[in-house]
């Protein structure tokens, strides 16, 4: 028969350290943690720039600059800094609880991936339609129209919060809008009308992103507002 427990609590001591502990204070309920010091710096220069550098790109290749019609070189740049770069300044974004910049960083990261993934050649996109041509530019305006709808639903969350970011969503998803409509009609005007408006979306990105970094510099020589 197993020995019959004592129940009196103070029978069994139990020490900490070589001494009693404080049975007021074992009984009192703990208090709320502490706040945690945030040593992130701030990565919206960083995904701002990613994002305008690739856009821009793009938008030169699409508008014929500099009579470049292979545009393969755009397939780093997708990767890269559009998609990369950009997911881990989303994951940044998340840890110091900044939602909505987590949200449209990496909506953005996952479209440049997927474009890129229309024009790796390992993927087989391009391939899976040499037998029907006439369905890619069809499935390519479909493709940039679901990404309009995404980029558009962006937008009520930034209204009433910063006005340089609702023009940026705004002009993006009517850029994004025109291309696909641009691509599903082969229509070149629609083509480059989107591809004109990107280089709009770029400068404003190109400037939240420098206005932002400079904010976030101490001792900058001079700082840009942001509306």
């Amino acid at each position: 028969m197993s020995p019959k427990p004592n129940g009196n609590s103070l029978d069994s001591k139990i020490e900490y350290a070589g001494a009693l502990p404080n049975q007021d204070a074992v009984s009192a309920p703990a208090g709320p943690p502490l706040p945690l010091t945030s040593t992130f710096g701030n990565p919206t220069p960083a995904g701002m720039f990613a994002f305008a550098g690739t856009m821009l790109l793009m938008a030169l290749y699409n508008l014929g600059a500099g009579g470049v019609h292979v545009s393969n070189v755009l397939v780093g740049m997708l990767v890269f800094a559009g998609g990369i770069a950009q997911f881990m300044v989303a994951m940044w974004e998340i840890a110091r609880g900044n939602t909505l910049f987590a949200t449209c960083f990496l909506s953005f990261s996952t479209f440049w991936l997927s474009y890129a993934a229309v024009l790796i050649p390992s993927f087989g996109v391009m391939e899976a339609y040499k037998d029907a041509p006439e369905e890619l530019p069809k499935a390519l305006g479909l493709y940039l129209f679901v990404w309009f709808i995404t980029i558009f639903l962006h937008l009520p969350a930034v209204i009433g919060k910063s006005h340089m970011f609702t023009v940026l969503l705004s002009f993006a998803s009517l850029a994004v809008l025109m291309l696909s409509c641009g691509m599903y009609t082969q229509i070149k005007t629609l083509s480059i009308v989107g591809n004109s408006l990107l280089l709009v979306v770029c400068s404003l990105a190109y400037y939240i992103g420098l206005a932002g970094l400079l904010a976030s510099d101490p001792g900058s020589a001079f700082t840009l507002p942001l509306f």
